[in-house]
């Protein structure tokens, strides 16, 4: 083989196993492959990247989770900061999780997972929205009901 087609194809494999391995870390695949239903990472049970759900009602920010306050749901170990935090959530999971099972909206209203920025989050109608960052966010917002739309049309 030549020098030039094999340096071509090793550059392939190596942009295509980064590519991949990029996609995987990020959890961005598309919807029509199948997702979990709640965002967790590939070697973990951890849902939402280990924050809790229940803080950014009552805080109205991103806090993260102890080990010590864990509460299992959807196949998922949700953790919480506070041992009321996470009674609340046990309670009543669904008013607390956020959205597309806690993957980025504007990712979901383009048919896709995304992993998304713990800070970069919006309650909209007493629901939990998550987004890759706040540029994301702003653009999702722009038009709010068609995005939403898109997302839950998606999401289905």
């Amino acid at each position: 083989m030549k020098k030039g087609i094999k340096i071509g194809l090793i550059t392939l494999v190596i942009v295509l196993v980064a590519g991949f391995t990029f996609a995987k870390v990020k959890r961005i695949s598309p919807l029509s492959w199948g997702h979990k239903e709640v965002n967790k990472p590939m070697f973990s049970d951890q849902a939402i990247n280990g924050y809790d759900a229940v803080a950014y009602w009552t805080e109205n920010k991103a806090v993260a989770g102890n080990e010590n306050f864990t509460f299992s749901w959807k196949d998922a170990e949700w953790s919480f900061s506070s041992e009321e935090n996470q009674k609340l959530f046990s309670e009543n999971p669904e008013k607390y999780a956020p959205q597309y099972g806690g993957y980025c909206a504007f990712a979901v209203s383009k048919g896709f997972t995304a992993n998304p920025d713990p800070e970069a989050f919006e309650i909209i109608d007493d629901k939990l929205y998550f987004f890759a960052d706040e540029g994301v966010k702003a653009d999702w917002k722009s038009d709010l009901n068609g995005n939403r739309q898109k997302s839950n049309t998606n999401w289905k």
